[in-house]
């Protein structure tokens, strides 16, 4: 957690984004001063979720969420009932976006801890870093499996108990009649479309894990579509109140939009992800768009260097593995990545790119 802060830190103590007078770079800067006093201890969580409150925000951002709350055998189980009793009372219909939002954070929230805690990840030579959706691959350890499987039941729940509401709010909107602003739907549907999207990608996540064949996720571009259409939506609606590149300790689009980036490989879909990345810079927690549009760009271009004339990349091109070794004060990093050297070898090459943002 503490690297994750660290670099918020960096990047408001560098002023990247412009926007002094936001609320969460308040929060953020506060951090930086607690951060300053603490060791590394389970207290630190304590505070920020204290800094947050104390801000009267109506939830903890998901990327400011710490389990080592949960360091205690006890304290993990109370915490895992209460998301089981709140996920069991999930009802069949959402009658309010607000209600479809609070069970969908409870939905990542679980995922999250799946993800950080869970599943296997191989820990490259530091100062290198893995994307964890990028070593996840072909996992079949029953525990996990199971966990996985019990995630995904509660997931494909609250699709069924949103797609009412969702098929609701749209018909509201196409009543309002032709020619009014597109982003002028109403935090109901602001709300609704972001949960919508969140838990797409999440659901891609999640089947990411036990998938043997990059090729398998060309089964999900319609999902990917959506996300996409869904992303550029709410960069709309938050671009008409200004472009100035934002920070928030929350997540909104970039991690949907890198996901496309990487595991979508419709050429038009896929470049929408990057262009969306790129044009709207802007700090979500950890993740930079501009440093997502990037490594989705270099990505991009390593696999359809051997794209077939039907358009499609072959699955011996697809890469896996990607690492990031970052260099924060000169904004650049090494990426690389394995690739199979052809369609007829299990022979790998390493390739790699320097990137600057």
């Amino acid at each position: 957690m503490f690297r994750g802060i660290r670099d918020i830190q960096d990047s408001v103590s560098r002023s990247e984004w412009g926007c002094s007078t936001s609320p969460n770079i308040q929060i953020a800067l506060e951090c930086s001063k607690a951060i300053q006093l603490l060791s590394f201890s389970k207290r630190s969580s304590t505070i920020i979720i204290h800094l947050i409150a104390q801000h009267k925000l109506t939830k903890p951002p998901n990327q400011a969420i710490s389990f080592t709350s949960e360091i205690t055998p006890e304290r993990h189980a109370l915490v895992l009932s209460g998301e089981r009793a709140l996920l069991n009372r999930m009802p069949q219909i959402f009658t309010s976006a607000r209600d479809a939002t609070t069970y969908a954070n409870a939905l990542v929230r679980q995922t999250m801890r799946f993800f950080s805690e869970q599943i296997p990840l191989p820990i490259p030579p530091p100062p290198q870093v893995f994307f964890p959706m990028h070593g996840w691959w072909g996992v079949k350890i029953p525990h996990v499996v199971a966990i996985q499987q019990r995630i995904m039941t509660d997931v494909l729940r609250w699709k069924a108990a949103f797609t009412p509401l969702w098929r609701e709010l749209n018909s509201q909107y196409r009543n309002q009649g032709q020619g009014r602003d597109e982003r002028d739907r109403g935090e109901e549907y602001f709300l609704a479309s972001v949960s919508r999207m969140h838990i797409q990608i999440l659901c891609i996540g999640l089947i990411t894990i036990c998938m043997d064949n990059e090729s398998q996720f060309d089964n999900y571009l319609d999902d990917f579509q959506d996300v996409v259409d869904l992303a550029e939506y709410a960069l709309s609606v938050q671009n008409a109140k200004s472009k100035t590149p934002k920070f928030t300790f929350d997540s909104l689009v970039v991690i949907p939009l890198y996901m496309v980036a990487f595991k979508c490989r419709d050429p038009g879909i896929r470049r929408k992800a990057v262009r969306l990345l790129l044009e709207n810079p802007r700090r979500e927690g950890v993740w930079d768009s501009v440093l997502g549009g990037k490594m989705g760009e270099w990505a991009m271009c390593v696999e359809e260097e051997f794209m077939g004339v039907d358009g499609k990349v072959p699955d011996w091109a697809r890469i896996h593995w990607v690492a990031l070794e970052r260099d924060r004060e000169q904004r650049r990093a090494m990426l690389s990545c394995e690739q199979r050297v052809g369609e007829f070898s299990e022979e790998v090459v390493v390739r790699s790119k320097i990137i600057t943002w």
